[in-house]
């Protein structure tokens, strides 16, 4: 495995192997550029190696230079599987929305690489799936390749030639081959952004997936979580929810219990929570919130098993804040899952 400093950015070998393939898909020595960077591939066959963000900043700029194509990003997006992102990419590609899947996006992205943060934005009009980078803010990091990737995996569990709003890119607008970009997002791209996002229609995040499959989805994150903790020991967030998932059932999922069980005071967890912009109660919430989803829509549990898994005292609280959340009942918005997936399921057989 490629040493790293867990504090400097670094990139899951998935991404690239599939930088290697589309390197060799143009006869290139994808060996000897990676080798120019510092990077020996055959470390890469671990699928969860990781390597150094800056050294692949420079496998980009070698590849650029090679190819004499600004729009090589775009290629590398054809050679990503799912499996290039273990478990995310199945967890994203079972979504149930395109919401859910940006929000996986942002939740879970630092599994594939910690050279970027991610979030969502919202406004009236539209939503914004927004990627920052973390190496150096006033470098150009190229990261076109993965807002392609995200575009790609969304026409093949929504519509085939789906198109964002709206495309955004901090690369500088290139030299040639300005089209290209705009021919694979289907609209219009700028460049020299701030950041880099997609922009989409609102009608668009909460229509059900033909793909969804909650129980698949809900099963890849449980190894998300637990691969993210392994990876970063200091990442409080994925920790305490790895915690609550094993401790809801119990009952005993209080502070207390959760910092001991990280051997640390209540007052410690409270402030890294804080750190990270958020608190013990929002991310016990948060995580109710998301697996009641999942368990509900899944059907494979009733109402009961379901207040008992999330470490509800009875049913009538569950059923109080389950509204809260989704503005119907657990019973209505399962009713309504399964009404959903029996539908696709026909019409798929048809």
């Amino acid at each position: 495995m490629q040493n790293t400093d867990s504090k400097d950015p670094h990139i899951i070998a998935g991404w690239l192997n599939a930088v290697a393939q589309a390197l060799d898909a143009r006869h290139l020595d994808s060996k000897a550029i990676f080798a120019g960077a510092g990077i020996d591939l055959v470390a890469a066959r671990n699928p969860i190696a990781r390597f150094p963000a800056a050294a692949m900043t420079r496998v980009y700029e070698l590849a650029q230079s090679a190819t004499d194509d600004p729009a090589f990003g775009l290629s590398i997006a054809e050679y990503v599987h799912p499996t290039s992102l273990h478990a995310l990419g199945f967890s994203l590609l079972a979504s149930s929305t395109l919401d859910s899947f940006c929000r996986r996006v942002v939740r879970y992205f630092r599994l594939v690489s910690t050279n970027a943060e991610c979030q969502m934005e919202r406004t009236a009009s539209e939503y914004r799936l927004v990627m920052m980078p973390t190496i150096d803010r006033d470098q150009y990091c190229p990261q076109d390749a993965w807002v392609a990737t995200l575009v790609r995996f969304i026409r093949e569990i929504y519509q085939p030639d789906f198109a964002p709003q709206a495309v955004g890119l901090r690369r500088p607008r290139p030299r040639h081959k300005v089209q290209q970009f705009e021919r694979f997002f289907g609209t219009e791209v700028q460049f020299g952004c701030e950041d880099n996002r997609v922009v989409f229609d609102p009608r668009d995040m909460e229509i059900e997936l033909p793909a969804a499959n909650a129980e698949l989805a809900r099963q890849n994150d449980q190894v998300v979580v637990s691969l993210i903790a392994r990876m970063d020991r200091d990442d409080i967030i994925a920790r305490v929810r790895a915690l609550f998932v094993e401790l809801l059932p119990s009952g005993e999922c209080d502070k207390e219990k959760v910092a001991a069980q990280l051997n640390m005071s209540e007052r410690s967890l409270q402030s890294k929570l804080a750190a990270r912009n958020t608190s013990y109660r929002n991310l016990l919430n948060e995580t109710r919130q998301e697996l009641a989803v999942q368990y509900i829509s899944q059907g494979l549990h009733s109402v009961s098993e379901v207040t008992y898994l999330l470490g509800f005292a009875d049913i009538s609280s569950f059923s109080r804040a389950f509204r809260s959340w989704s503005g119907v009942s657990p019973s209505e918005y399962r009713n309504r899952s399964l009404g959903k997936q029996n539908g696709a399921k026909k019409a798929s057989a048809e």
